[in-house]
């Protein structure tokens, strides 16, 4: 089997394998985005398996932007020599079959906006350049306004659906509480209508009952009757029966006849009636029938009479004697065409005069193109060096903030190490300094128990006295009389007495215990503890 024949490569397409391989470079080379990523930090590697060797050894490593800008730079190295073995499999060709050189040639001129029919036309100047993009750019700026009206218009539809939505959301909410209220309605409506179904159908229970009962009734009444009158009444008077059972067969026959003859006339009636009734009920049907025929046959009618009308006024209007405006109106009508052309011969003037203005600002702007393009190049290169100044700046602001917080820190451990040493000094100081406090209280405490015992023993030698006293001494069974008026009412000049039949004696009315003895009371002990009085220390008070 003869090997399989290589695919000829026409001039073509070695210029569209070019074309693809400078797009690749520009996309992926070129631009100066695309070295950006290797100006950021390196990539930190956090072992959280360090226990286990076989993860570490199976677990990827990250790679440095060192690595990835060597592979870049490779990539780079092949992507040229792809586009110069392209270049010169070009240049053999277009030694080979120069007279592809045009469509070769128009495949690398090609970009995003500039397509084949532009440069097929013949004309590939800057001029016709530049206005081919004017144009491409007013025909978007137009589609723009389009859009955005469109937007505008759909923002304004959004709204009002918006408003409908919500209008319909509560109609729809007040239909579910309508329907759920005519469904309460309903439930309770057909509730009641079981009872009402129930209570009839026992009413007509109670009546199918009550009504066999007066059927039975009533038969047994006319049984009862009829024995009555064959044991009582038939059995007497037999002709005086006879005479009025014949009158009042004859008055049955008589009411039976008035009442078929009732009957008769009222189905006739009926009958009459039913055929009247049918009859108006279909004249009024066809009388609405041929009421809807005459309306249409008089509208039409009416019709033909103004068609009638409006021709007869044409052709009188036509068979009338000329006028000198209707001269001046065919004249203007005539002039009606030439006038548009007048007019646009006057655009094509103005549009010549455009172009030429347009043809010359490009000119110029063409003329300013290079050192525009350098002046880009320049600004986009020191925006590249200004932003990777700012980047280390960046950096080292945060290496220096990082040390001066670290500083900071060390400091802060620090004078909270001191700051804690001196509180503890402090909380041991007042530690002894309320131990010592302790002390003397407790010292204090101690001197006054003291002081408190002193002071008891001498009221008990003071009560013992007072009593041995008393029993010497005649008591008075009145007050004595005052030496001073101190003692008499303010009204009545009369000597109040006190409460007590008994003075109290004056050696002792400075005494500690004075306002609280008790004569009647069993005596104290000897050295035993004292009244409490308020206010002196060891007291309960």
């Amino acid at each position: 089997m003869p090997p399989p024949k290589r695919r000829e490569e026409k001039p073509t397409d070695a210029f569209a394998k070019l074309r693809q391989c400078f797009d690749v470079i520009k996309e992926k080379h070129t631009d100066p985005w695309n070295w950006h990523e290797y100006l950021d930090d390196e990539p930190s590697e956090k072992d959280e398996d360090e226990g286990d060797p076989e993860a570490l050894s199976l677990k990827p490593k990250a790679r440095s932007n060192v690595e990835k800008l060597k592979s870049h730079l490779l990539a780079l190295v092949s992507q040229l020599n792809t586009a110069a073995s392209a270049a010169d499999m070009c240049y053999y060709h277009m030694c080979t079959t120069p007279q592809d050189m045009k469509d070769c040639a128009m495949i690398l001129s090609t970009s995003g906006d500039i397509d084949e029919e532009l440069l097929a036309s013949g004309d590939v100047s800057p001029q016709k350049m530049m206005a081919a993009l004017q144009s491409k750019l007013n025909t978007a700026n137009e589609q723009v306004a389009e859009l955005s009206d469109q937007v505008v218009h759909l923002k304004d539809s959004l709204v009002e659906s918006r408003s409908i939505c919500q209008e319909r959301f509560l109609r729809w909410q007040t239909a579910a509480m309508a329907a759920e209220e005519a469904t309460m309605r309903l439930h309770w409506m057909k509730f009641a209508h079981d009872n009402g179904l129930r209570r009839e159908k026992a009413l007509q229970d109670t009546y199918r009952d009550l009504y066999w009962r007066m059927v039975r009734a009533k038969r047994l009444m006319i049984y009862k009757a009829r024995q009555l009158l064959r044991d009582r009444v038939f059995n007497c008077n037999k002709k005086e029966n006879l005479f009025y059972s014949f009158h009042g067969f004859c008055e049955i026959l008589r009411t039976e006849k008035e009442e078929r003859l009732r009957r008769e006339y009222e189905e006739q009636r009926n009958a009459i009636e039913f055929a009247l009734r049918n009859e108006v009920r279909f004249l009024l049907r066809e009388g609405a029938l041929h009421g809807g025929n005459v309306e249409r046959l008089a509208v039409r009618c009416s019709t033909l009479k103004r068609d009638r009308r409006n021709l007869a006024c044409r052709l009188l209007h036509k068979n009338r004697l000329y006028e000198p405006l209707e001269y001046c109106l065919w004249v203007w009508e005539l002039w009606q065409p030439i006038r548009g052309q007048l007019a646009l011969e006057k655009a094509l003037e103005s549009e010549q005069a455009f172009r030429d203005a347009a043809e010359q600002q490009l000119v110029h702007t063409s003329a300013q193109l290079p050192p525009l393009v350098e002046l880009i190049e320049q600004l986009k290169l020191e925006a590249v060096a200004e932003k990777i100044a700012h980047d280390e700046s960046r950096r080292e602001l945060t290496a220096d903030s990082a040390k001066q917080l670290a500083a900071l820190a060390k400091q802060l451990h620090t004078h909270r190490v001191e700051e804690v040493a001196v509180v503890s000094q402090l909380y041991r100081l007042d530690m002894e300094d309320k131990d010592e406090r302790i002390a003397v209280l407790e010292r204090e405490i101690a001197e006054d128990k003291h002081i408190s015992a002193l002071k008891g023993m001498v009221v008990d030698l003071e009560s013992n006295l007072r009593r041995a006293m008393d029993r010497r001494k005649q008591r008075g069974f009145v007050v004595p009389p005052a030496s001073t008026d101190a003692n008499k009412c303010a009204h009545c000049s009369r000597e109040v007495t006190l409460n007590t039949w008994r003075g109290l004696p004056k050696s002792l009315s400075h005494s500690l215990s004075e306002t609280n003895l008790r004569p009647d009371g069993p005596p104290p002990l000897l050295g035993g503890r004292g009244l409490d009085l308020p206010g002196l220390p060891g007291s309960k008070g």
